[in-house]
Protein backbone atom coordinates (compact mmCIF):
# COMPACT_ATOMS: atom_id res chain seq x y z
CA UNK A 1 0.00 0.00 0.00
CA UNK A 2 2.81 2.41 0.82
CA UNK A 3 4.50 1.69 -2.50
CA UNK A 4 1.32 2.56 -4.42
CA UNK A 5 0.92 5.79 -2.48
CA UNK A 6 4.52 6.81 -3.20
CA UNK A 7 4.07 6.00 -6.87
CA UNK A 8 0.87 8.05 -7.10
CA UNK A 9 2.49 10.92 -5.22
CA UNK A 10 5.47 10.93 -7.57
CA UNK A 11 3.22 10.74 -10.62
CA UNK A 12 1.21 13.69 -9.33
CA UNK A 13 4.40 15.62 -8.59
CA UNK A 14 5.71 15.03 -12.10
CA UNK A 15 2.40 16.11 -13.64
CA UNK A 16 2.28 19.21 -11.43
CA UNK A 17 5.85 20.08 -12.41
CA UNK A 18 4.88 19.86 -16.09
CA UNK A 19 1.90 22.17 -15.59
CA UNK A 20 3.93 24.68 -13.57
CA UNK A 21 6.74 24.63 -16.15
CA UNK A 22 4.28 25.29 -18.96
CA UNK A 23 2.69 28.16 -17.04
CA UNK A 24 6.04 29.75 -16.24
CA UNK A 25 7.12 29.61 -19.86
CA UNK A 26 3.92 31.30 -20.99
CA UNK A 27 4.12 34.19 -18.48
CA UNK A 28 5.69 37.40 -19.82
CA UNK A 29 9.06 38.28 -18.31
CA UNK A 30 9.01 40.25 -15.06
CA UNK A 31 10.34 43.42 -16.69
CA UNK A 32 7.38 43.47 -19.08
CA UNK A 33 5.05 43.67 -16.10
CA UNK A 34 6.83 46.58 -14.43
CA UNK A 35 5.11 49.97 -14.48
CA UNK A 36 6.14 52.91 -16.57
CA UNK A 37 9.57 53.67 -17.80
CA UNK A 38 11.34 51.04 -15.70
CA UNK A 39 9.59 48.20 -17.51
CA UNK A 40 10.30 49.84 -20.84
CA UNK A 41 13.90 50.57 -19.97
CA UNK A 42 14.62 47.06 -18.77
CA UNK A 43 12.63 45.56 -21.61
CA UNK A 44 14.67 47.50 -24.12
CA UNK A 45 17.81 46.08 -22.58
CA UNK A 46 16.65 42.48 -22.64
CA UNK A 47 15.74 42.54 -18.96
CA UNK A 48 19.19 43.43 -17.66
CA UNK A 49 21.11 46.38 -16.38
CA UNK A 50 22.78 48.73 -18.85
CA UNK A 51 26.41 48.33 -19.79
CA UNK A 52 28.62 51.20 -18.67
CA UNK A 53 31.71 50.02 -20.57
CA UNK A 54 31.27 52.55 -23.41
CA UNK A 55 30.24 55.48 -21.25
CA UNK A 56 32.63 58.40 -21.76
CA UNK A 57 34.40 60.30 -19.01
CA UNK A 58 32.19 63.41 -19.18
CA UNK A 59 28.94 61.45 -19.06
CA UNK A 60 30.31 59.23 -16.30
CA UNK A 61 31.19 62.33 -14.26
CA UNK A 62 27.73 63.76 -14.85
CA UNK A 63 26.03 60.54 -13.77
CA UNK A 64 28.16 60.50 -10.62
CA UNK A 65 26.94 64.02 -9.88
CA UNK A 66 23.34 62.88 -10.42
CA UNK A 67 23.86 59.88 -8.14
CA UNK A 68 25.31 62.05 -5.34
CA UNK A 69 22.60 64.72 -5.66
CA UNK A 70 19.89 62.06 -5.46
CA UNK A 71 21.51 60.19 -2.56
CA UNK A 72 22.38 57.02 -4.45
CA UNK A 73 26.10 57.52 -3.73
CA UNK A 74 28.05 59.33 -1.06
CA UNK A 75 29.73 62.56 -2.15
CA UNK A 76 32.79 61.55 -0.16
CA UNK A 77 33.19 58.46 -2.33
CA UNK A 78 31.92 59.59 -5.73
CA UNK A 79 32.97 63.26 -5.58
CA UNK A 80 36.72 62.70 -5.92
CA UNK A 81 36.20 60.31 -8.86
CA UNK A 82 33.92 62.86 -10.57
CA UNK A 83 36.41 65.67 -10.02
CA UNK A 84 39.31 63.58 -11.31
CA UNK A 85 37.38 62.69 -14.47
CA UNK A 86 36.49 66.32 -15.08
CA UNK A 87 40.14 67.24 -14.59
CA UNK A 88 41.15 64.79 -17.35
CA UNK A 89 38.92 66.34 -20.00
CA UNK A 90 39.09 70.16 -20.34
CA UNK A 91 35.61 71.66 -20.68
CA UNK A 92 33.89 68.40 -19.77
CA UNK A 93 31.89 70.11 -17.02
CA UNK A 94 30.10 72.23 -19.64
CA UNK A 95 29.72 69.50 -22.28
CA UNK A 96 26.39 68.06 -23.39
CA UNK A 97 27.56 64.61 -22.25
CA UNK A 98 28.14 65.89 -18.71
CA UNK A 99 24.83 67.78 -18.71
CA UNK A 100 22.98 64.65 -19.86
CA UNK A 101 24.63 62.60 -17.12
CA UNK A 102 23.90 65.15 -14.41
CA UNK A 103 20.23 64.99 -15.37
CA UNK A 104 20.25 61.20 -14.99
CA UNK A 105 20.83 60.09 -18.57
CA UNK A 106 23.52 57.42 -18.83
CA UNK A 107 24.89 57.19 -22.37
CA UNK A 108 25.61 53.50 -22.96
CA UNK A 109 27.12 53.82 -26.45
CA UNK A 110 25.88 53.39 -30.01
CA UNK A 111 23.36 56.21 -29.50
CA UNK A 112 21.65 54.32 -26.66
CA UNK A 113 20.93 55.70 -23.21
CA UNK A 114 19.44 54.64 -19.89
CA UNK A 115 17.32 57.04 -17.85
CA UNK A 116 18.14 56.77 -14.16
CA UNK A 117 15.34 59.11 -13.14
CA UNK A 118 12.57 56.96 -14.58
CA UNK A 119 10.05 56.22 -11.86
CA UNK A 120 10.45 58.17 -8.70
CA UNK A 121 9.44 55.21 -6.51
CA UNK A 122 11.50 55.97 -3.41
CA UNK A 123 12.75 52.65 -2.02
CA UNK A 124 11.05 50.66 -4.76
CA UNK A 125 12.39 48.62 -7.63
CA UNK A 126 13.34 51.64 -9.76
CA UNK A 127 15.30 53.05 -6.84
CA UNK A 128 17.12 49.75 -6.36
CA UNK A 129 18.02 49.57 -10.06
CA UNK A 130 19.25 53.18 -10.02
CA UNK A 131 21.36 52.50 -6.94
CA UNK A 132 22.94 49.47 -8.64
CA UNK A 133 23.63 51.42 -11.85
CA UNK A 134 25.21 54.24 -9.81
CA UNK A 135 27.51 51.68 -8.18
CA UNK A 136 28.42 50.34 -11.62
CA UNK A 137 29.16 53.86 -12.91
CA UNK A 138 31.40 54.54 -9.90
CA UNK A 139 33.39 51.37 -10.65
CA UNK A 140 33.62 52.42 -14.31
CA UNK A 141 34.85 55.87 -13.25
CA UNK A 142 37.60 54.28 -11.18
CA UNK A 143 38.65 52.19 -14.18
CA UNK A 144 38.94 55.36 -16.30
CA UNK A 145 41.31 57.02 -13.83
Amino acid sequence: MTFTFEFKFRACSIAAFGVISTLLLSVPPLWAQLPGSLGGALGGLGGGLPSVAQTGAANTAGVLQYCVQNNYLSGGVAGPAKDALLGQVPGAGQSSDFMAGSSGLLQTGNGQSFNLGGGGDSGGLTSQVTHKVCDMVLQHAKSLL
